[in-house]
Formats: C-alpha cells, sequence, structure tokens
C-alpha cells in the first residue's frame, strides 16, 4: 500500500514539476492549468503528511502558528488558488536540484576534485573542505556533502571526521550569502524588489569572502599560504564549469527579467541536458538517483511551500505591522532591522525554531517601509541569518545531512567551534550592514 501511495506521489510532483514550467513560460495564460497544479499540490500534501517525521511535523504546526497570527481574516478560495499558484514554482526547485547535484555526482570534474581532496594532508584539509564546500555548496546546496565526505579517507578517526564535517558544514551555509539556488533566496524575493535581491548577491560575494579569510585561518592547523594554494588547486577542475553555471543564470534572469528562482528552475534543467547529450551512458544512474531522492523530500516541499503561503500572506496584511506599533511607534531604525535579523534567527535556531520560521516574520515586519533600512542590506542580512541558523540548529536538514554522511552526531557538530562561529557570522555580519546602512 505504502510503495503504491509512493508511486503516485512521485507522479504527482513530476507533473507539478511540469506544471511550474509552464506556468514560468507562460505566464497568466496558463492560469487554469495552474489551478489544477495547485489541486495536485494539495492531493501530494495529503498523501505526504501522515508520513512526515515528528521535527518536520513541529515546524508546520509553528508556521500554523505564525499565519494565525498573521492573517486578520479566513482566506477566501480565491486567495487560496492565489497563493498556491505563487507556491508551485517552489514545489519544482527541490526535484530540480535533485537532477542537478545527481547529474554533478557523475561528472569527471567533480570526481577528480573529490580525488584532490582526498590527499590533502591534514593540516590542509580543514579550510580545502570548507573552501569546496563553499563553492559545491552554492550550487547544490546540501549535495555538497556527500561529494565531501566520500573524499574523507575511510580509517579518519572521530577528531578528523568532526573537523571535517564542520568545515564542510561551514563552507556550504556561508555560500547561502550570494547563491540564487538556496531556498533562502527565494523567501527574500518575496518582500525585497527583484533588482534589490541581486544586488544582495554583490553584497553576498564580499560577505563571504571576508566569512572565509576570518575562519580558514582561524580553523586550519599551522595555516600558510602554501596551504592555502594547495587547497585552492583542488578546486581547479570544477571552477569554470561553476563558474559558467552561475554566470548563466544570472544573464538568463537579466535577459528575460525572472527572478532567481524562475530562472533555476528553467536553466538547470537545460544544463543538464547538456550534460545527458555529452555523457549519455550516464543518463539511466542519474534518473534512478533522482527518482529516488524525489521519493524523500516530501517534508522539505511541505514546509517551504507552507512557509511561502504564510509569507504570501504576510505581505496581504499589516498585522504584524500593527504589533509591532504596539510597542514602537514609527519607522524602526535601519541598523535594529539589520543587526537583529541574523540574530534572533541564529539564536531561534538553536532552540529548534527553523529560519524559514523567523525570516518571515521579520521581514514582514522590516520590508516594504517597516524599517529605514536599504532592501539589499535587508536581503543580505536574511541570509546571513539563514546561513549563521542552518549551521547552528540540531533540526537543520543541513547539519543533519552532513552529520550523518560524515558519521559524526548533529549535537557535536553543532555544540563545536560551530556555534560560536554562527553567533559571531550573525552578529558581526548585522553590525558590518548596518554601517554600510549609514553611508547609503
Amino acid at each position: 500500500m505504502q510503495s503504491m501511495i509512493d508511486v503516485i506521489r512521485f507522479g504527482l510532483l513530476c507533473a507539478i514539476w511540469l506544471v511550474a514550467l509552464i506556468q514560468i513560460i507562460a505566464g497568466e495564460q496558463a492560469t487554469a492549468l495552474s489551478d489544477v497544479g495547485v489541486i495536485m499540490f494539495v492531493i501530494f500534501g495529503l498523501l505526504t503528511v501522515p508520513k512526515m517525521r515528528r521535527d518536520s511535523f513541529i515546524i508546520l504546526l509553528l508556521l500554523g502558528f505564525v499565519a494565525w497570527l498573521l492573517l486578520d481574516h479566513l482566506p477566501t478560495s480565491d486567495e487560496w488558488f492565489e497563493a498556491g499558484r505563487r507556491i508551485l514554482i517552489f514545489a519544482a526547485l527541490l526535484p530540480t536540484m535533485i537532477l542537478v547535484r545527481a547529474t554533478a555526482e557523475t561528472m569527471p570534474s567533480v570526481h577528480k576534485t573529490q580525488q584532490a581532496l582526498a590527499t590533502l594532508p591534514p593540516e590542509a584539509s580543514s579550510g580545502g573542505l570548507q573552501m569546496a564546500g563553499h563553492v559545491f555548496g552554492g550550487v547544490i546546496n546540501t549535495g555538497a556533502f556527500a561529494m565531501l565526505s566520500a573524499a574523507l579517507p575511510p580509517n579518519s578517526d572521530m577528531r578528523r571526521r568532526r573537523m571535517a564535517a564542520e568545515a564542510a558544514l561551514r563552507g556550504m551555509v556561508s555560500s547561502c550569502v550570494w547563491s540564487p539556488f538556496f531556498v533562502a533566496f527565494a523567501i527574500g524575493q518575496i518582500f525585497v524588489p527583484v533588482a534589490q535581491s541581486w544586488i544582495a548577491i554583490a553584497l553576498g560575494l564580499v560577505t563571504a569572502i571576508i566569512f572565509a579569510l576570518i575562519t580558514v585561518p582561524l580553523f586550519s592547523q599551522q595555516f600558510s599560504f602554501a596551504q592555502l594554494r594547495m587547497s585552492l588547486a583542488c578546486l581547479q577542475p570544477v571552477s569554470m564549469r561553476l563558474l559558467v553555471v552561475l554566470m548563466t543564470v544570472i544573464a538568463a534572469a537579466v535577459m528575460f527579467n525572472l527572478t532567481a528562482l524562475s530562472t533555476v528552475v528553467i536553466v538547470m534543467p537545460c544544463l543538464v541536458a547538456i550534460q545527458f547529450v555529452r555523457h549519455r551512458a550516464n543518463i539511466p544512474v542519474i534518473m534512478t538517483q533522482t527518482r529516488h531522492a524525489m521519493t524523500n523530500i516530501g517534508d522539505d516541499i511541505i514546509i517551504i511551500t507552507v512557509a511561502m503561503i504564510v509569507g504570501f500572506f504576510a505581505t496581504q496584511t499589516n498585522v504584524l505591522q500593527t504589533l509591532v506599533a504596539s510597542f514602537y511607534v514609527g519607522v524602526i531604525p535601519g541598523w535594529f532591522a539589520l543587526i537583529a535579523t541574523p540574530t534572533l534567527m541564529m539564536m531561534a535556531s538553536v532552540v529548534g525554531v527553523h529560519p524559514v520560521i523567523t525570516s518571515t516574520a521579520l521581514l514582514a515586519i522590516f520590508s516594504r517601509g517597516g524599517a529605514d533600512v536599504q532592501p539589499a542590506l535587508l536581503m543580505q542580512s536574511h541570509l546571513i541569518g539563514w546561513g549563521a541558523g542552518t549551521m547552528a540548529s540540531v533540526a537543520s536538514l543541513s547539519v543533519i545531512t552532513c552529520a550523518s554522511l560524515y558519521n559524526v552526531t548533529s549535537r557535536d557538530l553543532v555544540l563545536g567551534s560551530n556555534l560560536p562561529t554562527a553567533f559571531c557570522y550573525a552578529f558581526g555580519g548585522g553590525i558590518i550592514l548596518a554601517l554600510v546602512n549609514m553611508f547609503v
């Protein structure tokens, strides 16, 4: 019975993925088809909820509580369908990234990078893994952990496995500040104008460089520039391909005036198709891995889409702004918004509150004139908070995946050196953005 349900869920998810692609291309002309996609998604959700993990169900309940705080009326059927049409694309994002990850795992250039990382001496491996996690994570997100953990020598002791896991996690989550391939970026674009969100990507590159310049020497034993060159050399086989992917996505978004999310969902399958033509023998392996992974992402899709629905309704009401006005009258100072956003997201994550919950609430308060803040800086503070929060939460999918692949406990991974790092990243990043906001 369960296998039949999984087959139905997989079929529905594929159909929703196709509808989302058509919706991006056809726009309002595909409204009727989009409504059918919304109905299919509801069915998918009803089949998924009974088998959700307990932590996912708790996040869902918390999102429901946030929605209750935000809504000033029960949405009509038209409003539900409008919200549903807006979130269909999020149901297509995760399958897209799964397809990309499965394709990347078959690429010879990726295998060369894995082999190079495996030969790094222990004193250089932390910096190498952090930078590799950053580069891979910027495109395939948590898929980076599967690639990097495969490069760890099998006889590694607990200390080296934990050090490698912490480094890979730091690298992956810090790429969130500049990468349009993260859900965090898509969430931010709900509250921030598209042009400003692209400016935030440029700011994110600066943030990422500063973070790496501080943390790589800090966590590398006997750091030297020779070690740094050795680590960067490991990335040479994939660097040009990843740069082409990123520039293709940005160019398509600018040329066709698309959001980052729409561009990723359209462009990445096209790039995968090119790989199919070049390496046809890999197609069966890629499709098998993609199908297997798609049957296990129901929790993430439901959480993300529900968060997006909450975010959509948050932009339609002024409930949170009214609530804040009862404590503070007038426009909130920009410095407070920029420091509070990443810091509160990180601190809430430590006690198990997913960043998607806090970011939705905080962006609803501070965006659209709620705070005296430049929108691109607010977007960047949200992205910093997302990265810091996922680094410091035992409930984070990134932490859970990384801990599992490196065979360490989630608790050890979070409560080690990454916890103070996450706090300094969030608080320090907020302060720097607040200083920048004073001069723009």
